[in-house]
């Protein structure tokens, strides 16, 4: 995992929702109280139909991973997070702020290269071939997984060195696929699961050579909720699972 992943712009949804080991409870909670799951941006297209299948409310809130990191941080009253990346969840641990009895991979994800209908053909071994006026669009590697995982992608080809000065960052990915949508860069990197529905861009690349970073989704329980760590629980068994297969996740 890059040294990168460390982690947050986030959006507050309220509807129907919900730890994959039950862990230590750490406090009183509330009885039956709907918890509030921080979640991924890349998170945003599954997160419904997972929510519906669990069949109780939760307050969502979805953003860059290193922002939602930071929010829990500062207090935010978070009770279960989902992540595009195990640092930051594994930084929370390491905090004492979420329960590493709790904290579980959910699912994995692919990083793709994508540009609008009228793209120039490109991979990711090509890119340093753009020209010095066109624009590659990423999550900002301090806080979003996916541009960290973008970063570590180039940097493995050697092309980072080159690239970087020619980069517009953005606090999500739902931000980085917006720039591709509009026409407005080159190139973008994101998850192949942020494409669910999208028919106005197209897959230039996906980074798929051996050693290429691989994205994953990893949970924990904040508080000791309920109903929280039921959803996290309920996410990462088999029923969730094939939930997230249907948006393009791949397996834990």
């Amino acid at each position: 995992m890059p040294t990168s992943l460390r982690w947050l712009s986030a959006g507050v949804l309220v509807i129907l929702l919900g730890g994959c080991g039950r862990g230590a409870e750490q406090g009183p909670a509330t009885p039956n109280a709907p918890p509030t799951v921080a979640a991924a941006a890349s998170m945003r297209s599954a997160m419904p139909s997972l929510i519906e299948a669990f069949g109780q409310p939760v307050t969502v809130t979805y953003g860059g991973s290193g922002t939602l990191m930071r929010q829990v941080e500062g207090g935010a009253p978070i009770d279960v997070v989902l992540f595009a990346a195990a640092s930051p969840v594994d930084d929370l641990v390491a905090m004492g702020l979420a329960d590493g009895a709790t904290r579980c991979k959910v699912a994995s994800n692919e990083l793709v290269l994508i540009g609008s209908q009228d793209s120039p053909a490109l991979t990711w071994q090509t890119l340093t071939e753009l020209p010095v006026t066109e624009r590659l669009a990423i999550g900002e590697p301090a806080a979003v997984p996916a541009g960290a995982y973008a970063k570590d992608a180039l940097m493995q080809l050697g092309s980072w060195a080159a690239l970087q000065d020619r980069v517009v960052y953005a606090g999500d990915v739902a931000a980085v696929l917006a720039y591709a949508r509009r026409g407005e860069v080159a190139a973008a990197a994101v998850y192949s699961t942020d494409l669910h529905g999208v028919e106005d861009v197209r897959v230039l690349d996906r980074a798929r050579w051996e050693g290429a970073p691989t994205p994953e989704v990893v949970g924990a329980a904040v508080t000791p909720s309920p109903s929280g760590r039921a959803f996290l629980e309920f996410v990462a068994a088999p029923a969730g699972a094939s939930i997230l297969a249907r948006y393009g996740f791949g397996p834990k």
